[in-house]
């Protein structure tokens, strides 16, 4: 027996009434829940891209919905008997959320079509993000074109309809759908604007979406990937923004509009104190260098933070006063270590290609310099050499 699904004929409905068609009990990792189908519902299963409604039957929560062979199972906290009479009741937060979202998706989608001849090829909505995934390439002035346009759809509160045409009209009807449909094709339209095959609840009017706002964008599988959020989602991303904003000027102690200005100034300092340590520790480890004699043949340093010029150089000026192999390890045991090794009578690349094999370093060169990093001890890498 086939589940009569409510939410598609009204898709504004919380609360119903149903009987247990069947109850299994089933593991999903390590938590056990129970696989319920009901004669009828209105908790929209996961499909279409977008995640499952939640919410009650009786007592028992219903953390997820999925739908197969047409069947739809609501995966709940405690089990029924067939047969039960039951009250159940969604979500409602969660479903206008989803709404909202959902209905911007073809709102934007629809507007790209029609301006840049766009296809959707891919939706996604969860209850963290919501991207749509177009096939046509799309520049920020683009991008910023559509969420303008779709906004002032929105603030004209146009019709949302969703309805299944008479099976003889719909070949005439120009629509949108990302595959084939077999069967009965219910589609959404928002007047004026866009028709598409869609088996999601959305909202009434475009208005209730309250406002879209792309978040981010870029090139995606040869076309574009865009993230939106709408309504509520909008808000509370719009808020979480400004507290960081806020958090961030009070921690400059200045003015909102002076952080670009600021932050710069900061990465300019730290760029400048860099290199003055860096100047510092090269001059320590010159030092360092000038007290080895000129006969030690084999040379290995051990140290921290130097930066990889540094560590060539030092290698550089090694090379010059000792004929054997001259070596600077920067690092410790805990976290590993990144070397530079040279001379001018080893072959450095070999030596390499040993620490390689031998300590699992990564890494090469040339014969007259190598350089790299591995995980390894001190004592680890000074026995290996």
């Amino acid at each position: 027996m086939k589940t009569i699904p409510l939410y598609d004929k009204d898709a504004f409905a919380k609360e119903f009434a149903a009987k247990v068609i069947s109850c299994e009990e089933v593991f999903t990792g390590d938590r056990k829940l129970y696989k319920v189908v009901l004669d009828q519902t209105l908790f929209f299963p996961e499909q279409g891209g977008q995640t499952s409604d939640i919410g009650t039957i009786d007592s028992s929560n219903v953390v997820d919905v999925q739908i197969e062979n047409e069947i739809i199972y609501h995966y709940c906290t405690s089990g029924f008997l067939s047969g039960e009479s039951v009250n159940a009741k969604i979500d409602w937060n969660h479903r206008f959320n989803n709404m909202q979202q959902h209905t911007g998706e073809h709102i934007f989608t629809g507007l790209a079509h029609k301006k840049y001849g766009a296809d959707n090829v891919g939706f996604h909505l969860s209850d963290n993000t919501v991207t749509l995934d177009l096939n046509v390439e799309l520049n920020q002035e683009q991008i910023r074109e559509l969420e303008l346009a779709a906004n002032q759809l929105i603030a004209k509160d146009v019709e949302v309809r969703a309805y299944y045409p008479e099976p003889a009209l719909l070949p005439a009807i120009d629509y949108r759908s990302k595959k084939e449909i077999s069967g009965p094709v219910r589609l959404v339209e928002i007047e004026g604007t866009d028709i598409c095959a869609c088996c999601a609840p959305h909202v009434k009017t475009t208005g209730q979406v309250g406002i879209l706002k792309v978040v981010d964008f870029g090139k995606y599988k040869g076309g574009t990937r865009v993230y939106i959020l709408c309504g509520l989602r909008a808000l509370e991303d719009y808020n979480r923004r400004m507290s960081i904003l806020a958090k961030t000027y009070q921690k400059l102690s200045c003015m909102e509009d002076e952080i670009p200005e600021k932050v710069a100034g900061i990465i300019e300092d730290n760029k400048q104190l860099k290199f003055s340590v860096s100047e510092v520790k090269f001059s320590a480890l010159m030092s360092q260098i000038e007290k080895y004699p000129s006969d030690l043949i084999d040379v290995t340093i051990f140290t921290e933070d130097l930066d990889a010029k540094n560590m060539r150089d030092g290698v550089n000026a090694l090379v010059e006063k000792h004929a054997g192999l001259c070596a600077i390890f920067s690092g410790n045991d805990e976290d590993g270590y990144n070397f530079v090794i040279g001379s001018s009578t080893r072959d450095c690349s070999a030596i390499a290609t040993g620490l390689r094999e031998l300590l699992g370093a990564k890494g090469g060169g040339s014969k007259q310099m190598a350089q790299g990093n591995v995980m390894a001890t001190r004592s680890q890498i000074e026995n290996t050499l």
